[in-house]
């Protein structure tokens, strides 16, 4: 049978007519069925070879080498968008032209950013990659190039911090509803433990009394407590991410609430533990930190951004590189989960060179 350029050849196992024909019409309803579906027919089309990337993925995610949540990101991005456009098509057939085609219909007709297109390249260009290993291909067409401009994220000076707590604080003795759940002391919570930890809110939701174990270190004739978390749903490997001191007091008073109210079990939730939907949980945690946001007058920075949750993390990493002694930025990213890069472009495009003037006169 000839399909999409090349003939599908299949033994029918038997020499019977009768059975020939039956095997045949089967084939063609398979192949037929197939093509409406979007399956590739044949080994060296696009949609075969993203199979293949997504496989070995899952293979990475299984044995720890990579978080899960990069995978599913490029199984969502490969599903809604990439294979309805090159998924039939043969790798060596895709050229530069067809990649600018795709980037320039998917921008007019989701309106994404230039960020969000150069991630949906980057899954693109590791598809070709997995289709040159197998041998489909002899080189990879150049991709375009998308201008990306850096967009740093707004965070709070330490007054402004200082003004978020007092007036946080205040709105659980008012008996306060937001989206049908009432203000308490936990969104005060959520707020000091963001400040203090350095993993990103979509972790944070997730979180569970098993990730966190409380630390105690002797240091000058002093026990220091922190916490170390394992993130349950980073955006990379998974790996250990230690906390300042005061997020250790904020866990343990949270854990001694939640244990009088039935909660705080090794399975249980640190944050919301009663709403089973983590998403709608995020969405609550929302929702609440923008109305005490509003109600403390900080819901803009002096630039007019919109602060959000992940201001709280890009707060505590601030922080630290503006008042901590000789802080180590590899170590400082690591511990964050990210990369130094992502840290210079979004977390510490604020720090002048005069936040730190002292470390760029010393000598050793």
């Amino acid at each position: 049978m000839f399909v999409d350029r090349k003939y599908v050849r299949r033994s029918t196992g038997t020499s019977d007519r009768r059975e020939a024909v039956e095997f045949a019409k089967s084939l063609f309803d398979t192949i037929r069925i197939n093509q409406r579906l979007d399956i590739s027919v044949h080994t060296d089309t696009f949609h075969a070879c993203a199979q293949h990337l997504i496989r070995q993925q899952d293979t990475l995610v299984a044995t720890g080498q990579r978080g899960e949540r990069i995978n599913t990101e490029d199984s969502k991005k490969l599903k809604a968008d990439i294979l309805p456009f090159f998924g039939a098509k043969g790798v060596a057939a895709i050229t530069s032209s067809m990649i600018d085609e795709y980037i320039a219909e998917l921008g007019k007709r989701k309106k994404l950013s230039p960020s969000t297109l150069s991630k949906h390249l980057i899954v693109i260009r590791k598809v070709l990659k997995e289709a040159l290993k197998r041998g489909y291909l002899k080189s990879i067409p150049p991709f375009p190039a998308i201008r990306k401009k850096d967009t740093p994220r707004p965070y709070f000076t330490i007054d402004e911090y200082r003004k978020l707590r007092k007036v946080t604080r205040l709105l659980s003795a008012e008996i306060i509803s937001v989206s049908g759940h009432v203000v308490t002391e936990e969104i005060y919570d959520l707020i000091v433990f963001g400040m203090n930890v350095f993993i990103r809110p979509s972790d944070i939701k997730l979180l569970r009394h098993r990730d966190i174990e409380v630390v105690r270190d002797r240091r000058n004739d002093k026990t220091v407590e922190y916490l170390s978390i394992m993130a349950p749903n980073s955006k990379t490997v998974i790996r250990e991410s230690l906390t300042m001191p005061t997020a250790a007091m904020v866990y343990q008073r949270i854990k001694s609430r939640q244990t009088a109210q039935g909660y705080g079990k090794s399975d249980d939730f640190v944050f919301y533990p009663y709403l089973p939907d983590r998403a709608y949980a995020l969405t609550i945690m929302r929702k609440q930190f923008e109305f005490a946001l509003k109600r403390a007058e900080l819901r803009k920075d002096r630039l007019g951004r919109n602060r959000t949750l992940y201001s709280l993390r890009h707060s505590a990493l601030m922080y630290r590189f503006l008042l901590g002694k000789n802080i180590d930025i590899f170590t400082l990213a690591r511990n964050a989960l990210t990369s130094v890069s992502q840290l210079e472009r979004f977390y510490l495009s604020h720090a002048a060179s005069r936040d730190k003037i002292e470390n760029l006169h010393s000598f050793r």
